[in-house]
């Protein structure tokens, strides 16, 4: 899912919790492309939705911005 352009959010299912996708984890990338051909993927943050239902794209953005991506 593209939270806002650049970032995305994917769900990835955790064996061990027994749930599928929509109970699992999260990865928040940032894509930067410079080009057709050329571009940047940032891993932003990993987390488990059981420990947060949803993160804030304004969060997102700060946390971007505090590692100099943004």
């Amino acid at each position: 899912d593209e939270l806002s352009p650049g970032i995305r959010k994917i769900r990835l299912a955790i064996v061990s919790k027994g749930k599928g996708k929509s109970g699992g984890a999260r990865v928040i990338t940032y894509t930067i492309c410079a080009s057709e051909s050329e571009g940047r993927v940032y891993l932003v943050d990993v987390y488990d939705k059981s420990d947060f239902s949803t993160v804030s794209v304004s969060i997102l953005k700060k946390i971007i911005s505090e590692q100099g991506i943004l």
